[in-house]
Parts: C-alpha cells; sequence; structure tokens
C-alpha cells in the first residue's frame, strides 16, 4: 500500500510537531507494511530516512506564498499527487487538493477551529483579525469541501466532530474523534507550591487568545487593592520544565475562545491548582470530571476578575488534581489509531 503524506502547509511549532512526530512513530512502527511518501513545504524539516519504504518530497514552491497553495488545492495539486500512484492519501493540512483519482483512499486531519467556533465573528477589515478572518469566512470553506471529499475526517474534540457534522453534513461515521496524547506530568508535581496571587498564560500573542481579557481584569483588580502576578508567555518560549514550575505554584488562566483542543488545559489539570477557563465548548470538554475547573464568559472580565479575587483570598485553592483529561482515549498511540484507520 502507497500512502502520501501531505503536509506543505507546517512551518510553525504546532503543526510542525504534529507532522515530525507522525514521522518518527512512522519510521518506527509503520514502515514495515507499507510504502509513505511525505510532502512538505520546508526543506530539512524532516530527517532523511534509511528506510527504502520511506520518501521525503519538498514542495517549497508551494509553500512559497498563499497563492501559489491556492492554486495547488484548487488546480494542479490533484495532477501532481495522481501521478505519485499512491492507495491513499492522508492531509494534515486541513484541506485536500482537488482532481485525486476516484480509487484513491482520502483522509482529512482537520485542526483549524476558527469557522467552526460561534464565540466571535471576526472581520476582515480590522487588521488585527484579518488573518483570523480569513480563515473563518474563505479557508472554512475550502474545509468543509475537503470533508464532503473525504473518506475519513479525524479531528481531535468531540465538540469539532459534531461541529464539522453540523457544517459540512457529511455521515456520522465519516468525522472520527482521535484526542492528542497527553503527557503523563505526575512526576513533577510538586504538593505544597501554591502562591494564591499567581496566575500563568502561555499562550501565543494572537487576538483570539484573548490576553486582553487579563489585562482589563487587572485593572478591576487594582482598583480593588488587588495586586497579582500574570506570567505570560506570548512568544511561546517557555521552557517545559519552568512551565511545569509554573504549573505547581499558580492558577492556569484560560480566556482563548478559539482552540482545537487546548493542551495546557490538559496539563494544568494534573497539579490539582485552579484552572479559570473560558467558557467554550472545547474548554468544557478537555476539563470535563475535573473539580476545580472554573468558568466564565470569554468576553466578562467582571466574572474573571471575581474569580481572581476568589483564588486570591483562598476561597479557591489547590484540590486534587485529575490525571490526564481523556485518558480512557489515550491507552493507544493517537498516531497509531490514525494509521489502523488508514489501514482497515
Amino acid at each position: 500500500m502507497r500512502i502520501v503524506v501531505l503536509d506543505i502547509a507546517a512551518s510553525k511549532t504546532g503543526a510542525m510537531s504534529v507532522l515530525r512526530d507522525f514521522y518518527e512513530y512512522v519510521r518506527s512502527e509503520a514502515a514495515a507494511c507499507d510504502e509513505w511518501i511525505f510532502v512538505t513545504g520546508v526543506k530539512d524539516a524532516l530527517k532523511p530516512s534509511d528506510n527504502a519504504n520511506i520518501r521525503i518530497i519538498v514542495r517549497d514552491d508551494v509553500k512559497a506564498s498563499s497563492k501559489n497553495r491556492l492554486i495547488f488545492d484548487l488546480v494542479n495539486g490533484g495532477a501532481w499527487v495522481n501521478s505519485l500512484k499512491p492507495d491513499a492519501v492522508l492531509s494534515f493540512q486541513n484541506t485536500l487538493p482537488r482532481g485525486l483519482a476516484g480509487n484513491i483512499r482520502k483522509y482529512l486531519y482537520i485542526h483549524q477551529p476558527s469557522g467552526f467556533q460561534r464565540e466571535k465573528n471576526f472581520s476582515i477589515f480590522k487588521k488585527e483579525e484579518r488573518h483570523v478572518a480569513n480563515y473563518q469566512h474563505f479557508y472554512h470553506k475550502l474545509i468543509l469541501l475537503s470533508a464532503k471529499r473525504a473518506d475519513r475526517c479525524i479531528v481531535q474534540t468531540e465538540w469539532m466532530r459534531q461541529a464539522l457534522i453540523r457544517d459540512s453534513g457529511i455521515a456520522d461515521d465519516r468525522a472520527v474523534k482521535i484526542p492528542p496524547d497527553i503527557p503523563d506530568l505526575s512526576g513533577y508535581v510538586k504538593p505544597g507550591c501554591f502562591e494564591p496571587s499567581h496566575f500563568i498564560y502561555p499562550a501565543s500573542d494572537l487576538p483570539y487568545k484573548n490576553h486582553a481579557l487579563i489585562e482589563k481584569a487587572k485593572v478591576i483588580l487594582a482598583g480593588k487593592g488587588y495586586e497579582p502576578r500574570v506570567r505570560y508567555a506570548k512568544d511561546g518560549k517557555l521552557p517545559r520544565e519552568e512551565l511545569f514550575a509554573e504549573y505547581n505554584s499558580g492558577t492556569l488562566l484560560f480566556p482563548s475562545y478559539v482552540e482545537t483542543f487546548g493542551m495546557p488545559l490538559a496539563e494544568a489539570r494534573q497539579f490539582g491548582n485552579p484552572v479559570l477557563a473560558a467558557d467554550t465548548e472545547f474548554a468544557k470538554e478537555v476539563l470535563s470530571g475535573y473539580e476545580n475547573a472554573h468558568f466564565y464568559g470569554a468576553f466578562d472580565e467582571e466574572a474573571l476578575a471575581d474569580l481572581m479575587i476568589q483564588v486570591m483570598d483562598g476561597k479557591i485553592g489547590p484540590g486534587s488534581s485529575s490525571g490526564n483529561a481523556g485518558s480512557q482515549d489515550n491507552k493507544e498511540n493517537s498516531y497509531s489509531k490514525l494509521v489502523n484507520i488508514i489501514q482497515e
């Protein structure tokens, strides 16, 4: 069986990590059974393999511009993939190129939630929102068209699965939930380190991450005589060991309202400290069963300030950790599940 894996779009931390992790899984576990062709958009994104069953093709010409990517998806990408004569195509980049031969099995991994969420309608006329608005209003339509052509669509959460079915109209059994693998952080938990005035928000500096809500809440708190310490990590460079130390000592703030999963939620709940999250479908799913989860409206700074006061006053404090979120779904490696779907 020849499988083409498309991820020309991957270049940044999250998407590239998924591609590299899947590639390493294939190298170690799945390459003996099938022939794999990985198509990337960045040179040296993947380490060359000495396994004859694995090949890497770099299409940096497609990656060079949004226009080139659009042409690949809508005009000539299907014919090019057909020339590789695959039995199956797995796309990690939310869309499938048009024109794929009918005998090719098509699998689509969808991890772009902007168009599926209903928290905010982004405006293309606002400079700071334009990029996300493009994903929400235009790119989302391409995702749905691709989903309708796919034999199976893979998402990370049940809320995304239901939203995909709702928006695309595909049959229930064509949308499959495979949660990401959640690291077991129990070895990093150190009781007795909690500081009521310390808060942590490890998120990149994007509009929907909603740092502004925290800043508005801080203004309210200052007016009431409170001085919380909020640790941000907007550049995404907070070392993992340091992040785990923050989870031990602080309360996680998570006002983001556009996420597929929200990994910090799954990580922080393992430390037992309070988690103050925006009242979103993904947050409620990832924090399901965690007694120290507290929710507020994604645009309600008064409600967030009130919860922060309760933490600083000791009315909300450390409790029992709740292990890996969705641990019942993670007994089997997530990439193993994905390969099994393709090989079924």
